[in-house]
């Protein structure tokens, strides 16, 4: 094990460089909303036409993490690390300086394929090099970054567009640069001597899974949910990704080297971590329509209902490394039981009260704690507590392709619910939802190790 060659110095220097790919590429998420009208203006785009700027990104986050991640289980953490971070500049450089609409689409493709591995790479990492007694303030920190940057992301784009919305992108360019150097000089070399027998069919399916579930969400109206569900464009679309998803779970269960180990789901709290993990999506597609909901319910201008994410950006920072710090002594399930609760109360008052400036942001700051126990440290705790020492990087990918399918999945159909509703009512009806989704997360949360169970657990797999 790595842990013992490491000291404090040197596993806070690879903190910080993990600390700069997670947001960077966290942080590119969010940061299309509000470039995507620049592109529109700039391509004489439709607003369908510009949504696969955002769409391809995820597709090809979702089937970029479980490759690359079991890619670093074999081939060493640091080859792929740098990998990612050199496949986010060259997506980063064709968006930057597009000669076209499908250089911006080829851009987003690569930029996410190698996003996808930053966070998994980092996770495992930290399985495989930290102290137990450190593992939990280290997946916090990341936790806290990873969180910031998502929420942080519109604001960013904000901030820059005045600029020229292709800063919002080149920035990109030196940080994955010093991202790279960094690794090569940092991050320690810890190969494997097994060889990866590669499951290209796997692969296959993945990718059209991920293709065909966005493309059937990307195409419905929300102005016109269920018909729009029901139909051609839609339907037929959804139909097909069952199908395959049925066919892939066969497949990878008979695979050697499955590219997503379906095994590990018989483990009882992988697989609430996987539930807990799609919550946490659909939940985040609500807290996104946050801003609008203020725009309408107290007047406010863009600028400052923009504003009203500070909260739950706030209160992401501060308990993300705190709850770190306290995983070890309290194990996850406290902890995730008592954010999804506190999660489910933000999200009511926000709901009940949405005209009330103090109320929402007190709610503001309840979201934001809450929305960090699922997806933060006490989730990416519980993958590395469970999963053998070769598929730490498998297991904290399943983590991103489910939060991704999760917040696709939510934001069709939020968008539905706001569409369907005039004024305020959709939005509050949306919040609602989120907040009974959350208390599905809790119950969940029940039935999680406890944290000596858990300490075993990990103790186990080292």
């Amino acid at each position: 094990m790595l842990d013992k060659s490491l000291d404090t110095k040197t596993r806070n220097l690879i903190l910080v460089l993990f600390m700069i790919g997670v947001f960077m590429g966290s942080l590119d998420t969010g940061i299309i909303g509000p470039v995507l009208p620049s592109i529109e203006q700039s391509f004489h785009l439709t607003s369908r036409e510009s949504s696969w700027v955002f769409t391809l990104f995820v597709i090809f986050f979702m089937i970029g993490s479980p490759i690359m991640a079991k890619f670093s289980d074999f081939y060493g953490r640091k080859k792929i690390f740098i990998i990612d971070a050199v496949l986010f500049g060259i997506g980063s450089c064709l968006i930057s300086f597009p000669l076209n609409i499908e250089s911006i689409f080829l851009g987003r493709i690569i930029q996410g394929f190698g996003c996808g591995g930053l966070l998994p790479v980092a996770g495992a990492f930290i399985g495989d090099a930290f102290p137990l007694e450190e593992r939990g303030k280290a997946l916090g920190i990341l936790g806290s970054v990873f969180g910031i940057s998502a929420v942080a992301g519109p604001l960013v784009g904000a901030i820059l567009i005045p600029f020229g919305w292709k800063w919002c992108f080149a920035i990109n360019i030196p940080v994955s640069i010093l991202l790279i150097l960094l690794t090569f000089y940092i991050l320690p070399d810890f190969d494997d001597k097994r060889k990866l027998k590669i499951d290209y069919l796997g692969i296959v399916i993945l990718s059209l899974l991920a293709m065909f579930l966005s493309y059937g969400l990307n195409q419905i109206d929300s102005s016109n949910f269920i018909n729009s569900l029901f139909s051609l464009n839609v339907l037929p679309f959804l139909v097909i990704f069952v199908i395959l998803l049925w066919i892939f779970v066969r497949i990878e269960k008979r695979a050697e080297e499955s590219i997503v180990p379906i095994h590990m789901l018989k483990n009882k709290d992988i697989a609430i971590a996987c539930i807990e993990t799609l919550c946490y999506g659909i939940i985040f597609s609500s807290a996104i329509f946050i801003p609008s909901l203020a725009i309408l319910s107290m007047g406010l201008n863009d600028q400052y209902a923009s504003l009203m994410m500070v909260p739950i950006l706030g209160a992401n920072a501060v308990a993300a490394p705190i709850l770190g710090k306290f995983l070890d002594s309290t194990g996850s399930r406290k902890i995730m039981s008592a954010g999804t609760l506190i999660l489910t109360a933000g999200l009511i008052v926000i709901a009940v009260y949405p005209d009330n400036l103090i109320l929402f942001i007190i709610a503001g700051c309840l979201v934001g704690v809450g929305l960090v126990t699922i997806i933060g440290a006490p989730l990416r705790y519980i993958v590395l507590s469970e999963a053998k020492p070769y598929e730490r990087g498998a297991g904290q990918a399943i983590v991103n392709m489910l939060s991704s399918a999760g917040q696709l999945i939510g934001g069709a159909l939020i968008g539905g619910i706001i569409a369907s509703f005039s004024g305020i009512l959709g939005y509050k009806i949306s919040l609602i939802l989120a907040a009974i989704v959350a208390v599905i997360a809790f119950i969940f949360t029940l039935k999680l190790k406890n944290r000596d169970e858990q300490l075993e657990a990990m103790k186990l797999n080292q």
